[in-house]
């Protein structure tokens, strides 16, 4: 068997959920999606986006959200595997383990399974697993790493364009989103789809207390260089801070003459209307989070064009942490 980890956000949740769907693809073989995480809850149930069955709210950022944001999308779910009560098992020996990510893959170690752990890149989180781990090379995209033994676990979060880039067709139909259909977003849509339009994406909330947000400074460059390459663009901003990013207009390089700050999309139902607009602009300032790359990756603008403010996570682009510089992820 196959299994990969699925954890975090939206960003990071579908980068995996693309992986895992590329060795499907690439080995016509089943790959279980480790879900694990997101039943981390007080009752043992799915966390997962609003307007799903159930809800819980205990875990990280929305719960998982690939079904909800994704209606095409075909995910495996290691959860729907397992018999109800087998699952449950697992998932609370997890939560006795203190909640390691790498636990799971543990359990099915100590069944006498022969399983081999591939881990993307060094994770304390994987010290406690006793079987064979195999190092990559980090988030390169390198088709070698699914050159493994048959029952391998995969630990990480493998956001690289290269894995969407071999089966684009097939991920442009499955990662398709719904219409969008409230008047505000429709408004924003329209502005967007109409304009030379830049979109500004600032990651704020946890990233400031872990000390990864990208500084002003680095913004401010890359405003400055588009504003002399595009005079006439129209600006929309997409935060998690969007008061901080009005605030601070001045320090980012922008007006307020010609700065839409995109508002309004705060509810678990439409946080990922963000993401679907920033995929509509025709050049994106992306900060340092994996959200930013899949609307990157996702974007089918003609000649649409990346300018990088860090490289914290594309590690085959070669950048200093204040560097930036277009990149074509198409």
């Amino acid at each position: 068997m196959f299994i990969s980890l699925m954890n975090g956000g939206l960003g990071n949740q579908v980068f995996q959920y693309i992986f895992a769907r590329y060795i499907e693809e690439t080995t016509k073989t089943r790959v279980l999606i480790d879900d694990h995480v997101f039943f981390m809850t007080k009752d043992d149930t799915l966390n997962r986006a609003p307007n799903m069955p159930g809800v819980a709210g205990q875990t990280r950022h929305n719960g998982y959200e690939i079904d909800y944001v994704f209606p095409h999308a075909r995910p495996s779910l290691l959860s729907d595997f397992f018999d109800p009560d087998v699952w449950r098992r697992l998932v609370a020996k997890a939560k006795e383990s203190n909640g390691g990510m790498a636990n799971i893959a543990q359990q099915l170690l100590d069944t006498g399974i022969d399983l081999t752990m591939v881990v993307e890149a060094a994770d304390p989180r994987t010290l406690a697993f006793t079987g064979t781990k195999l190092m990559t090379t980090g988030n390169r995209f390198n088709s070698s790493v699914i050159q493994v033994p048959e029952n391998t676990y995969f630990y990480g979060y493998w956001i690289n364009p290269g894995w969407f880039n071999s089966y684009r067709d097939i991920f442009r139909e499955e990662l398709s989103f719904r219409p969008i259909e409230d008047r505000r977003n429709k408004e924003y849509e329209n502005e967007i789809r109409g304009s030379l339009s830049i979109g500004v994406h600032i990651r704020r909330g946890d990233f400031v207390l872990r000390d990864w947000a990208v500084p002003e400074s680095c913004y401010f460059e890359a405003v400055t260089e588009l504003k002399n390459l595009f005079p006439g663009a129209a600006w929309f901003v997409f935060s998690d801070d969007i008061e901080w990013c009005k605030s601070n207009i001045v320090q980012l390089g922008l007006s307020k003459k010609s700065t839409v700050f995109v508002e309004g999309n705060y509810d678990f139902r439409n946080n990922y209307i963000d993401l679907q607009l920033m995929t509509m602009c025709k050049v994106l300032v992306v900060g340092a989070s994996s959200f930013s790359y899949l609307a990157c990756i996702l974007n089918e603008t003609p000649d649409f064009t990346a300018i990088l403010t860090r490289d914290a996570l594309l590690e085959d682009i070669q950048m200093k942490p204040t560097d930036y510089r277009r990149f074509k992820f198409q």
